[in-house]
């Protein structure tokens, strides 16, 4: 496989999947651990079955709980991430979270190791300032046309968050002039501001200010509202303001789209963000969660990944995203477009779901003689469940 090209599918889109959160390694030598590890790959499994076009998985940081691990062992618990990914033969990009750079881990190792071993799937980078204080994690990868181009349709950008044993736990000032200065020759070279949407772990204080004021809307910004935003910057002294020059660089690169970080594991919503230095006629910028994939870690939410879906024909304009949990169930679904954080969406209607695309289970009841679904009665019971209780 050719891994340093991604490209749009025939069909003009690109899909990615993003897990969160997975925090292997808690519990080492028990049982419990091992169970926590062998359901986290599951998600991951499960996940990808369901959304078989799926072109790019991003690991957005806390691949492993670092504090739960030995040093010598931490790339053991990397080689169990990566596993069911390169199993299906799809390409990843990892952003390293503050877990990721533990005393027992260190992401600076591990993305090392992870590039020498798996070269023709990996392609995480370490693009910027080579400042230890810097973090790792930080690069761009471009997004093709199907067809032979030179100019690329979409860029992703990847920024390490730090944290852990790195106690600043934000986006170090030089990766940001490194990111201002980077994309301003992009926009040279191919003379146009490319369409972009960017990745890191721990969210910008935009995110706790939001919830702050005005609030979590459900029906403008639906998803799960659980805990107190952990912003960038809360863990070294919990006070705000130490991202202002990553958030003002975020808001006044042309072609953003949106944002998705991780880190809170009870929260998985977006949001409308307009900078106040941003011209009122901005249309903002989305700012978003994932979803906690891993059974490591805090958190009683269901398992899940959220998805990204680019299309060429809307790519300056929109990006479709969801959460997807582990048995098949869509319980988010929204367009991230000028009118995002205005439209209302209806998050108590039943949730979606579909069947497995990459393998179907089946079960045959042998005295009819016919074969049933387990998606499909699984369904059909919370149809009757849910009609119960409203009729």
């Amino acid at each position: 496989m050719d891994t340093h090209s991604l490209r749009f599918s025939k069909e003009g889109t690109f899909q990615i999947t993003v897990f969160s959160d997975l925090h292997f390694a808690e519990y080492e030598n028990t049982a419990q651990g091992a169970k926590q590890d062998s359901r986290t790959a599951g998600v991951v499994r499960k996940v990808l079955q369901h959304e078989a076009s799926t072109q790019l998985v991003v690991l957005n940081g806390d691949l492993i709980s670092g504090y739960g691990t030995t040093s010598d062992n931490a790339t053991r618990y990397l080689d169990q991430v990566l596993a069911p990914i390169q199993a299906l033969g799809l390409p990843w990009a990892v952003t390293y979270g503050n877990h990721d750079n533990e005393r027992f881990a260190r992401s600076r190792e591990l993305l090392d190791y992870e590039s020498r071993t798996y070269p023709n799937y990996s392609l995480t980078r370490n693009m910027g300032p080579r400042d230890l204080e810097a973090g790792v994690s930080n690069y761009y990868l471009e997004v093709f046309a199907a067809e032979t181009s030179h100019v690329p349709e979409m860029l992703l950008w990847f920024f390490d968050s730090r944290g852990g044993a790195q106690p600043h736990d934000w986006v170090h000032d030089s990766v940001v002039q490194w990111f201002i200065d980077t994309n301003a020759n992009l926009t040279n070279k191919y003379n146009k501001a490319v369409p972009s949407i960017a990745f890191f772990h721990i969210p910008i204080t935009a995110t706790y200010d939001f919830q702050l004021y005005p609030g979590v809307d459900t029906s403008r910004e639906p998803g799960i509202n659980g805990e107190k935003v952990w912003w960038q910057g809360r863990g070294y002294d919990g006070k705000t303001g130490h991202d202002l020059k990553f958030m003002a660089a975020l808001s006044a690169t042309e072609g953003m789209l949106a944002t998705f970080s991780g880190h809170d594991h009870d929260n998985d919503w977006c949001f409308k963000w307009k900078s106040p230095s941003a011209t009122s006629s901005s249309a903002g910028l989305n700012v978003c969660y994932g979803r906690h994939t891993g059974y490591g870690g805090y958190g009683g939410l269901a398992r899940g990944a959220r998805q990204i879906l680019l299309k060429q024909s809307t790519i300056k304009d929109e990006v479709a995203t969801w959460i997807r949990l582990e048995d098949g169930l869509v319980p988010e679904n929204v367009t991230l477009n000028a009118t995002y954080g205005q439209d209302e969406y209806h998050p108590h209607q039943l949730p979606q779901r579909t069947e497995l695309k990459r393998n179907i289970d089946m079960v045959e009841d042998m005295s009819q003689g016919i074969q049933l679904h387990l998606p499909t009665l699984y369904l059909l019971s919370l149809v009757l469940f849910w009609w119960k209780f409203n009729w």
